[in-house]
């Protein structure tokens, strides 16, 4: 009984010295900041489920950047800056298919996030009438504000939207872009806009400030593409593991739990439909452009 007692116990001291058996749990590895790369229009709510996913990874910081998803890729795809830019978020796939494209995207992480829909808005102390999108083309309106379409899906959507009403000559000479959709809404809400009568935003936007701007109208689902988000993470990430996990948590009930008190709702996949594939080409047509005159403007400094 003594010699076995004896074995147990040198195997056991064997076992520890070798790191088999471990009294206390590893300690994960510090990771440096998340750099997200997100949609304007989640500015806000992002931070607050970010917030939520550091309850857990405490550890875990983010160096946030928010625009037009078309001028992200743009950035993305030169990255004349050499960021290591580790989560993309943007609306619509025609921003993702582009980096997909390129090779940018870590295979497997591609997930659809979100959904939304559009609104038409106009200053909360406006009495100009507006219950449908042809009302936009009435002598009351004098401008509306969207998106610029180049870059913007809010204003690709937009423009979906005036093609399926049968207004889009019409109200041409009545656009105002802006260089995303948090702008297109301050052009509406400011005060010293006063010739910008109403414009269109996605519906999680124009709760954001309903102290400067209404809801006018909400258009029918069905005259424009589902607007989804969708989530990534990319090939130029040195924080794979770390951006892998919040990529995950992006997709997971308790992060959607919160972007559903912005307004946020389940994504609805996106169809192959005429509509959705004229907006994805001409997507596709003015980012190449985009990208082509960002490298030459870089080769050239």
């Amino acid at each position: 009984m003594k010699k076995r007692h004896k074995f147990a116990l040198a195997i056991a001291s064997l076992a520890l010295g070798c790191g088999v058996i471990q009294t206390k749990p590893a300690q994960a590895a510090a990771v440096g900041p998340i750099d997200v790369y997100a949609a304007a229009s989640l500015n806000g709510s992002l931070q607050f489920v970010q917030a939520l996913y550091q309850q857990s990874n405490p550890s875990v910081t983010f160096n946030n950047t928010f625009g037009a998803s078309g001028t992200l890729v743009n950035q993305i795809l030169t990255n004349t800056d050499n960021r290591n830019i580790d989560v993309f978020f943007p609306v619509s796939q025609a921003p993702l298919d582009t980096l997909q494209s390129n090779g940018k995207l870590v295979a497997g992480t591609r997930q659809d996030v979100l959904g939304n829909t559009l609104a038409i808005i106009e200053p909360v102390n406006s009495t100009i009438p507006i219950s449908s999108v042809q009302d936009l083309t009435g002598s009351q309106v004098r401008n509306v504000a969207i998106g610029d379409p180049a870059v913007v899906p809010a204003g690709q959507f937009a423009q979906q939207l005036f093609t399926n009403s049968g207004i889009s000559q019409q109200i041409q000479p009545k656009l105002v872009t802006g260089s995303d959709v948090r702008t297109v809404l301050n052009l509406v809400s400011s005060d010293t806009n006063d010739t910008i009568d109403a414009g269109v935003v996605y519906t999680t936007d124009a709760l954001t400030q309903p102290d400067k701007v209404k809801i006018a109208y909400t258009p029918p689902t069905n005259l424009y593409s589902p607007i989804v988000y969708s989530s990534t993470v990319l090939t130029q990430s040195q924080n794979v593991d770390a951006a892998r996990d919040f990529n995950s948590f992006l997709g997971s009930p308790q992060a959607f739990s919160v972007f559903q008190k912005s307004g946020f709702s389940k994504p609805v996949p996106e169809p192959l439909t005429i509509g959705g594939t004229i907006a994805a080409g001409l997507f596709g047509v003015a980012m190449k452009r985009k990208v082509a005159k960002a490298k030459a403007k870089a080769a050239v400094n």
